[in-house]
């Protein structure tokens, strides 16, 4: 086990897209595993900084582990962009919306007669466009769920469309559970798993044991 501090950034919990003054288009995300990680990095010796989305899980406190809210996609990709080239590596575990209405929230509350004025936009790929400005000492582990048939296939497309270092997949079926059933696909084709069906705890900690073979961090210290 490499114990090399590194300062890591995360993301953790769901981004919200406001529709109007009491709505927002969403996911259930609540943000445990990021909180896991973020965890079991700063007990490992690292710098982490987390950006948690507003009702996500928050980790267990640690002098090594500091927390920055988030709310939208937008107010996400805004610190990641002025964060990232002060860190060495991102786990971007954070479920970001696909979409956000086009225009600004609708003030006040929507009545079940205006149900049919919601029109929507994709949101960016906050991934993809910091891997366009990342640095050669830097790297990226980014996270796919998705059905269980699909789940290699779709891993490895979004291991190579947002250019990242790896990529956790895991199915569906792990959101909002205390376990996890996950596989890390390299960017130089190496796979690795903890094993079948471990604690999401478990798997934090693996993880973050195994991050210098994972994504071959460079040798910098903080």
């Amino acid at each position: 086990m490499n114990t090399q501090t590194t300062k890591i950034l995360l993301t953790s919990g769901a981004t919200q897209e406001p529709i109007d003054d009491v709505r927002f288009l969403g996911n259930r995300s609540s943000g445990k595993l990021g909180a896991l990680i973020a965890y079991a990095a700063a007990v490992g010796g690292h710098e982490v900084t987390l950006l948690l989305g507003e009702h996500a899980q928050p980790p267990a406190a640690h002098p090594r582990l500091s927390i920055l809210p988030f709310t939208t996609t937008a107010d996400l990709q805004a610190q990641l962009h002025a964060l990232w080239p002060d860190y060495t590596l991102l786990i971007m575990a954070a479920a970001i919306s696909d979409y956000t209405p086009k225009n600004n929230a609708i003030k006040g509350k929507i009545t079940r007669g205006m149900s049919d004025i919601l029109d929507v936009q994709a949101t960016p790929d906050i991934v993809a466009g910091l891997s366009t400005t990342t640095s050669e000492h830097q790297r990226i582990i980014a996270f796919a769920l998705e059905e269980a048939k699909n789940l290699q296939e779709r891993a490895l497309k979004k291991l190579s469309s947002k250019n990242v270092d790896a990529i956790v997949a895991n199915p569906i079926q792990t959101m909002e559970s205390d376990r996890i059933e996950a596989k890390v696909f390299c960017k130089d084709g190496a796979e690795h798993s903890p094993g079948e069906c471990i604690s999401k705890a478990t798997f934090a900690r693996w993880l973050i044991s195994n991050l210098h073979e994972i994504v071959k961090l460079p040798n910098t210290e903080v």
